[in-house]
């Protein structure tokens, strides 16, 4: 058996902490005051349909292989659709995109009118305007966290705009990066 496969099967065992830790409104305001980026990650319906959400909970897990994170509501549409198609992408945000960020973070309709894509690998939705970087992944593992799953992928296709700035996310507001182009 290769690494990777066993590692993928080396987790411990789920604890219930039900009713343990702080309350969820004080995690949430611990939470705003840590800044983050702000990314969409897409994918496909059975149909061929684009979906996605916003995502503050978005990291670069491992250089070899190249994994990314991110983590998504349980329950949640895209969740069960990058499940279903195997397959998703994070778009990286760029300063001035908050409006993309509210569309995609809103509940209901079609997130994807008015926002320009285009299909990348696997088709893919790939965001070609206000942003940064997207990494195209095959999913790679799901992991219970609590109330959301860890979703790693593993990168296999992306590009980034050095010249442009992130959008971030603090204490419930947007900002960009601006001054470190």
């Amino acid at each position: 058996m290769s690494t990777a496969s066993t590692d993928r099967m080396a987790m411990s065992p789920m604890v219930d902490l039900t009713g343990h830790g702080i309350e969820a409104d004080h995690f949430r305001s611990l939470a705003a005051a840590l800044p983050t980026g702000v990314t969409v990650v897409t994918t496909l319906t059975a149909d061929g349909a684009p979906v996605g959400m916003t995502s503050g909970a978005v990291c670069g897990l491992s250089c070899e292989p190249p994994l990314v994170l991110t983590c998504i509501t349980r329950g949640s549409r895209t969740l069960g659709e990058i499940k279903r198609r195997r397959g998703f992408c994070v778009n990286v945000l760029a300063s001035g995109a908050d409006a993309i960020s509210q569309r995609f973070a809103s509940a209901g309709g079609d997130r994807f009118t008015g926002v320009d894509w285009r299909p990348g690998p696997g088709g893919l939705p790939v965001l070609s305007t206000g942003t940064t970087a997207h990494a195209v992944c095959e999913l790679y593992q799901v992991v219970p966290g609590g109330d959301h799953e860890i979703v790693i992928g593993l990168i296999v296709a992306g590009d980034s705009d050095p010249s442009a700035s992130p959008l971030v996310y603090h204490r419930r507001t947007y900002a960009g990066l601006d001054t470190l182009v």
